[in-house]
């Protein structure tokens, strides 16, 4: 049993139209970019998980990323 079948149906017609980009269609862009100029494939690759862990690493300094190669090899010889 439905509380307010009113309210219900108009968020059942909201979620069609986003479902079907009925805003999309009727208010299509000129151009596949943002305000920075950024490409809807540049922005998927820079949101992918592997992009971000290298953008990551590059962040890192000299020194840390030598101190981390050096606790991994240690902790590996350790385990034997």
């Amino acid at each position: 049993q439905i509380a307010d079948p009113e309210t219900c149906d108009q968020m059942y017609e909201s979620l069609v139209r986003i479902h079907n980009n009925y805003y999309k269609n009727k208010y299509p862009r000129l151009k596949d970019t943002s305000f920075t100029g950024v490409t809807v494939q540049d922005c998927k690759m820079i949101l992918a998980t592997d992009i971000l862990k290298q953008m990551e690493d590059m962040k890192k300094g000299t020194w840390k990323k030598l101190r981390e190669r050096f606790y991994a090899k240690k902790s590996e010889e350790d385990l034997k």
